[in-house]
Parts: structure tokens; C-alpha cells; sequence
């Protein structure tokens, strides 16, 4: 052991006796490599043994202060297609310069040498002074080699100078292959501001054809006396005879113009342009006669001493109208059942939708003279529009785009925009083929509100005699709180029954309703007592008023409510209510009733928000139809449909069962309205091919109480007493008594594993139920399938 300490010792003084920048890895300094003012030259422009001039080569480091104990840098750069280094050196020590923050600090470093090591290879070093705070290697600075002494080996056309630097100090990017001079075709490019688009046998006009030098800085050869500059069409495309524009920089001359179909020649464009640097030409106007969709216009341009090339001008497309949205933009979310103004709700959004986009996809494909329609889902009303532009047009009766919304929506009764036909004007109403006029393009945002239980995607839809079916997704609307509750299938023995499951409302996201906002929830017919419990989570923050559930009065019936007291914060609330109670009269008729939920601050400006253009209802001369005007008061708060099922009816109705239910054979369940009812032992299919039920199973799981399920042993009947009636049968009969009325039964009652088994259709005639179907794929039963 102490021969081991030992030896661990003497390796940690030989350790401390070499200098720290002995450690300093190659990957703590890493440097960008990059070529500037790389040179181009013109075949013939550059001479044998002409020095490149202007090119340099940078190296950026790029490292943080991990850096400092790097002492020098040394680079190896190697170059193809230059003339050999050894015989001629182009690079020297005051070739290489370092400049940090822009200014040169080659100086303040120690010797800066340069070691040529083979014909297309050399070295160069860069070391930093001993003084003390003497400058070292930073992030940021610059290492530069000047190149403009090089001379390229091979001159011809196509022929390029390269570098390539790497270091053993230093990881290097981008440091392979760098061109710092090329020599190129001498010719010239051509060009368009924009492709422009074109239907079959309609014509564009292309946006400005610039000619222009390939290399250099002049057009040479083309801005001589005498030069002819020639466009050629591809097939499928013909010129249309224009008025043209011929410039440059130098001035504008006027050559002759020959037109053919797929040709126009510039003849003799004239002295006085010598040195031009470009030509561009306005007014060309081009005529899809036989290209289909998808098909491109070239244009070849000839011009004497030069190169032929050529440019796409124009594509074709089908004679359409399109509508579009940004899809790079994020479809806005907003609240339903609440105003602009978002009353009732902390939420700022504006309810504005994407900007749509309706256009042709040339001059004249949209015709004026048939209707279009512009629809949302139903639910959802347009309260504004944002900004309507309709560009190059002019509209026929209305004083702006927005009077020609408002007008539309209120063509169409407030569910669709029904723009009536000739409106607007056509971009080309005469036909004439006027190239020149933009296509019509009509950009809007609409301000959108919806009914509370409205949630899901907004989509746009066009419609119309002129125009595609198309839509778009242009808001999504979600509803600021979720009401969760089942179904409870309930029978009036007595006026005042407990609701066995709870009510659950849940926020929307966290902070959301407002201090002071209401909730209300009433059944129609049915009256709540005054009992219960209202639970908030122990998470969000959130808090309300009054813990006891509390009742008020809506449309003369008892509703309950709670009211927030202290918004949400750290997440989205969940309040519970539980142990509702209600007040039944016996006279209720069998069925569903369901539960409403409303929230006045949110739900009452909400109806009475005024849509765009409400004009049918003016007061004092302002607009005022509201949504509430328009759907008549028929705003739908259901927030569970069939909450309390009837399934016995009151006194004046004793034959009505209306719950669903449903029996897979062989399975240990049933389901009773939307429950999964557990049964002890399976309905099976009898020797006659009759589905049989359970008798006390089932009928404790339709809700009857068990004690109402009564077994005589002496006589071998069951009776069953649900509401009003009294059902019997007895073992190996095929016969049911209702209040002892007897109904013929399509199978005998049976007896299996010590239980009563009853004919499924027997029961249900006994119940007053007609609607029995059967699946014989699923082997399943159901009563009232259709509730």
C-alpha cells in the first residue's frame, strides 16, 4: 500500500512540472473559415501569370475564454489550380493580418511567419507575445491571409482557384474547398421580376425582362452599334402585339421592333449605350394559346456575341377562383358563448379570424355576373368585418367593402354573406384581353362570435355558379368552462328525490372566469331544492361565495347556482356539486329533461351582442338586431341532454317506460340508458330461439328496488311492482300479468341456476315498450332503440 501512495505522489509532482497550456485541447479552439471578395473573371479576361487580386481568406475564432492557455495557432492551407508556391511565392509573413472589433492588431502579436512546404502547400503561424497582459486569441477575432498576389494555373472556361485549411491546434468549419477565383462563360443572364400567372388562351403581362452581363461589370458586345436582341417563345405560348419599353442605364434607345408569333427582335438598338450594364424591356405581353395547366412560358434570349439562355416568365393555371389563409399563421382561439368584449372571462382576444384571401387566379376568371356565398357553421355569427380590400375593382351600389359585407350578411338572414351578382366589377369586363389589369384579389378579416355549445374548427366555406367549393379553417372556438354529468334514470315515488351522481364543472384554463361570475343550473319542469354541496379543488385557488347550494328562480322554475368569489390561479378550477335534490310532481310525464347551464355575465351579452349590419331593428337610427333577435331566444345551454330520465310516468301516464336498454347475450351486463348495469349470471337464448333475462338482475338494474322484486316460493311467481304497475309471473306459464290484466307471453318462464328467467319481448310488452329489435350478428337485444 505505501508502495502505491508512493508512486501516486511522484506522478502528480511530474504532473504539476508541466506547463498548463501542455492540456489545452485542440477542440477548446474552433475558427470559421470563409473566402471574401472571391474574384470572377470572363473567359480571355485574365492574362497568363496575372495575379488574381482582391481575395483574402478569413478565419474567425470562435471560441470563449477556455481559449487563453493556447499560446500560437498554427494553419496548413493547401491550394489547387495555382501556379506552383516553391518556384513563385505569392504568400509572405505580411500576407497574414489579425483585426479584432475591426481594427488591426496584427502588432500586438509575437512573430508571424509563413513556411511554404510543397507546390500547393504552405504554413503559417500566429503566436501570442510573453509580456504580461500581453492581447491573446479571442472569440471574435480575425485571422486574414491575403490572396490577391495568387496566380491561377488554368485559365480557361470553367476553371476555378481553391483553398482548403486545417490545423492541429484548432478545429476548422467550412474549411474545404473554398473558391477565391473562377473563370466563367462570357455571356449574359436574364431575368423577371416575378413568374406571373396565365390560363389557356389568356394572356399576361410579364414583369420586366432584365438582360444583364454574366461576369464583369458592362454588357460589351451587347451595347454595340448594330446589336439585335432576340426573344424566342417555347411551343404552347405566342407573343400579343404591345407597346414596348427598351432601357438601360445609359438611356432609352428606340430600335426597330419585328414581331412574329413566338419572336420579338430589338433591330439595331443604336450607338450612344456603350457600357450599358443592363437592358430591361417593359410591356411584353404573352397568350397561353395551347399550354395546359401546369405548363411554364421561356423565353430564349439571343443576343449577338453571346450566349443563348433562358428564363421562365410565366405559368399556367386553371381558370380559378381560390381562397386561402396564411398557413404559417396560428388559427386564433377564442371563447363561446361570450361577447367581444368577453364579458363574464379574463380572456383579451379580439375574436378576429385569419385573414382570408379570395382571388382569381388571372384577370377575369371571376365572373361578376352570378352570385357567390360565403358561409360559417351554424352557431356562429359575424358580428364585424376587419379591413375588406378589394383591389383593382371598383364595387356597384355601395359605398366601401364593408357596406358590401354588411349588405350581404344581411341578404343572407345572418347565417351566410350572399353576394349578390354584379356587385363588384370584373378586372376585364369588356373581354378585350387587357393583359394589363392585376387579377382581382379581395382580402377580409371577420370578427366571429358563437353559441355557448358551439366548440370546434371555424370553416370558411365559398360556394357559387362561378367558383369551386372550397374552405378554409379560419378560428376554432372552445367553450370556457366543461359541465360533466351522467344520465340518471329516476322514478317519482315521492316528491322529493336525491340525484345520485354529481354535477362537475371545469375551467376552461386557469384564471379564466372572472370574480363575480355566475353559474346557473336549471331543469326544465323540475325543480331543485334547496340542498347540496358545492366542492372546489384544493389546487387552483379558486373560491366561491357560498359552499351550500343556494336556489333561484329561471323561467319559474328552481335552479341552483354558485357564484365565483376568487379567480383561479396556478391551474384550471373544478367545482363539484353534489347531493342536488329535486321537487317532482307526480304529474310529470315519462322522458328526459335536461340540464341548462348559464352564466348571466357571460351568456346575456353574449345574446345581446348586434351582429355586422343588423338593420332590420333600428333604434334611434343605430343598428341593433342582435343574436337573440335572430334565433328567436333559441340560444342552446343544454350541458347534459337526458340528465333526469322519467322512466315511470306520473299518474295520468301508467304504461310508458322510456329507457334504453340493452342486452348482449351471454355477457354479465346490461346497459340501462348510457350505465353499465354487472348482472350475477348472463341472458341466454331458450330452446324456442327467445332471448331471457334475469327477472330480479335486470330489474334491479332499470332501476327498480330490490325490495319491489317479490318471490312466492309456494306458488313459484314473481311480481314486480315498478310505479303504477304491478307485474306477475309464474314458472312454466306463457302468460304476464299486468295489474292483473293478462298478456299472452311468446315463451314460458323458465327457472336456471335457482333463478326466474323472463322472455326479453315479454318484459317488454309488460313495460308498454314496442320498440324491440334484435342483431343477430351481435346476438344483442335492445328496448327502445331509438330513445
Amino acid at each position: 500500500m505505501k508502495k502505491f501512495l508512493s508512486m501516486v505522489m511522484a506522478a502528480a509532482m511530474v504532473v504539476s512540472l508541466v506547463p498548463a497550456t501542455a492540456f489545452a485541447a485542440s477542440s477548446d479552439f474552433k475558427a470559421t473559415a470563409k473566402v471574401v471578395d472571391a474574384q470572377n473573371f470572363a473567359d480571355g479576361e485574365l492574362s497568363a501569370g496575372e495575379a488574381i487580386g482582391g481575395s483574402e481568406l478569413q478565419l474567425t475564432l470562435t471560441t470563449a475564454d477556455t481559449t487563453k492557455g493556447v499560446d500560437s495557432l498554427k494553419f496548413t492551407v493547401t491550394t489547387d489550380n495555382v501556379v506552383d508556391l516553391v518556384k513563385d511565392t505569392h504568400i509572405k509573413d505580411d500576407s497574414v493580418y489579425v483585426r479584432y472589433d475591426g481594427a488591426d492588431v496584427t502588432d500586438e502579436f509575437k512573430a508571424i511567419t509563413v513556411d511554404v512546404t510543397d507546390d500547393n502547400e504552405f504554413e503559417f503561424t500566429v503566436a501570442e507575445k510573453i509580456e504580461k497582459d500581453a492581447r491573446q486569441f479571442e472569440r471574435g477575432m480575425v485571422i486574414g491571409i491575403d490572396l490577391s498576389k495568387m496566380v491561377m494555373d488554368k485559365t480557361s472556361k470553367g476553371k476555378t482557384a481553391t483553398i482548403s485549411v486545417d490545423s492541429d491546434d484548432a478545429t476548422v468549419t467550412n474549411g474545404d474547398d473554398l473558391v477565391f477565383a473562377s473563370v466563367e462563360s462570357k455571356g449574359i443572364k436574364a431575368s423577371v421580376k416575378d413568374t406571373v400567372d396565365v390560363a389557356t388562351e389568356e394572356v399576361a403581362e410579364i414583369k420586366e425582362l432584365k438582360i444583364e452581363p454574366a461576369v464583369g461589370d458592362t454588357l460589351g458586345a451587347v451595347a454595340k452599334n448594330g446589336t439585335d436582341i432576340r426573344l424566342k417563345l417555347n411551343s404552347g405560348f405566342e407573343f400579343v402585339k404591345s407597346d414596348l419599353t427598351l432601357s438601360t442605364d445609359k438611356g432609352k434607345p428606340v430600335p426597330d421592333v419585328a414581331w412574329d408569333d413566338d419572336e420579338v427582335t430589338f433591330e439595331n438598338i443604336g450607338d450612344g449605350i456603350t457600357g450599358a450594364e443592363w437592358f430591361k424591356i417593359a410591356g411584353l405581353n404573352v397568350e397561353a394559346t395551347s399550354a395546359k395547366s401546369g405548363s411554364t412560358a421561356t423565353i430564349k434570349v439571343y443576343v449577338d456575341g453571346n450566349d443563348t439562355v433562358s428564363v421562365e416568365v410565366a405559368k399556367v393555371v386553371d381558370y380559378t377562383v381560390s381562397m386561402s389563409v396564411d398557413e404559417d399563421e396560428d388559427v386564433p382561439v377564442i371563447y363561446s358563448g361570450v361577447s367581444v368584449d368577453n364579458k363574464g372571462i379574463t380572456d383579451d382576444s379580439d375574436h378576429e379570424s385569419l385573414e382570408v384571401t379570395i382571388e382569381e387566379s388571372f384577370a377575369g376568371a371571376w365572373n361578376n355576373s352570378k352570385d357567390f356565398t360565403l358561409s360559417v357553421p351554424e352557431g356562429v355569427y359575424i358580428t364585424d368585418v376587419v379591413s375588406p380590400t378589394l383591389e383593382e375593382s371598383e364595387l356597384n351600389g355601395y359605398d366601401d367593402e364593408k357596406a358590401w359585407f354588411e349588405a350581404a350578411y344581411e341578404e343572407g338572414d345572418y347565417v351566410d354573406l350572399t353576394f349578390k351578382r354584379r356587385g363588384w366589377t370584373e378586372t376585364d369586363p369588356n373581354g378585350n384581353g387587357d393583359a394589363s389589369k392585376d387579377p382581382a384579389k379581395l382580402t377580409f378579416t371577420l370578427v366571429l362570435v358563437a353559441d355557448p355549445n358551439f366548440e370546434g374548427d371555424v370553416t370558411l366555406k365559398l360556394t357559387g355558379d362561378a367558383v369551386d367549393e372550397q374552405e378554409v379553417t379560419v378560428a376554432k372556438f372552445v367553450k370556457p368552462y366543461v359541465v360533466e354529468a351522467q344520465q340518471n334514470d329516476m322514478q317519482i315515488d315521492y316528491r322529493n328525490t336525491e340525484i345520485p351522481t354529481s354535477v362537475v364543472v371545469k375551467e376552461a384554463e386557469a384564471g379564466l372566469w372572472d370574480k363575480g361570475t355566475e353559474f346557473v343550473l336549471s331543469l326544465d319542469k323540475i325543480d331543485f331544492d334547496d340542498e347540496g354541496k358545492i366542492t372546489v379543488d384544493n389546487k387552483s385557488g379558486l373560491e366561491v361565495k357560498d359552499d351550500e347550494v343556494k336556489t333561484t328562480k329561471v323561467d319559474g322554475d328552481d335552479a341552483v347556482y354558485f357564484v365565483v368569489d376568487s379567480r383561479s390561479d396556478d391551474e384550471a378550477a373544478t367545482v363539484t356539486i353534489s347531493g342536488l335534490q329535486l321537487y317532482m310532481d307526480r304529474s310529470l310525464p315519462a322522458g328526459a329533461y335536461d340540464l341548462e347551464m348559464v352564466s348571466p355575465e357571460m351568456n346575456k351579452p353574449y345574446e345581446e351582442t348586434v351582429v355586422l349590419n343588423g338593420t332590420k331593428d333600428k333604434v334611434d337610427g343605430k343598428n341593433n338586431r342582435t343574436i337573440a333577435d335572430i334565433n328567436d331566444d333559441f340560444v342552446s345551454y343544454t350541458a347534459k341532454a337526458g340528465f333526469v330520465n322519467i322512466v315511470t310516468a306520473g299518474r295520468e301516464d301508467t304504461d310508458s317506460f322510456t329507457t334504453k336498454v340493452v342486452v348482449p347475450v351471454g355477457e354479465k351486463y346490461v346497459i340501462s340508458g348510457e350505465t353499465k348495469q354487472e348482472i350475477p349470471v348472463p341472458a341466454y337464448i331458450n330452446a324456442d330461439g327467445y332471448t331471457m333475462l334475469p327477472l330480479r338482475a335486470v330489474s334491479v338494474a332499470l332501476g327498480i328496488n330490490s325490495n319491489n322484486v317479490l318471490w312466492d316460493q309456494a306458488t313459484r311467481t314473481a311480481t314486480v311492482m315498478y310505479g303504477s304497475k304491478i307485474i306477475s309471473m309464474t314458472y312454466g306459464q306463457k302468460v304476464v300479468y299486468v295489474n292483473a290484466a293478462p298478456i299472452p307471453a311468446s315463451t314460458s318462464v323458465e327457472i336456471k341456476e335457482n333463478r326466474m328467467f323472463l322472455g326479453l319481448r315479454d318484459l317488454g310488452n309488460a313495460l308498454g315498450v314496442t320498440d324491440i329489435t334484435w342483431d343477430a350478428a351481435t346476438k344483442t337485444a335492445t328496448l327502445n332503440g331509438n330513445k
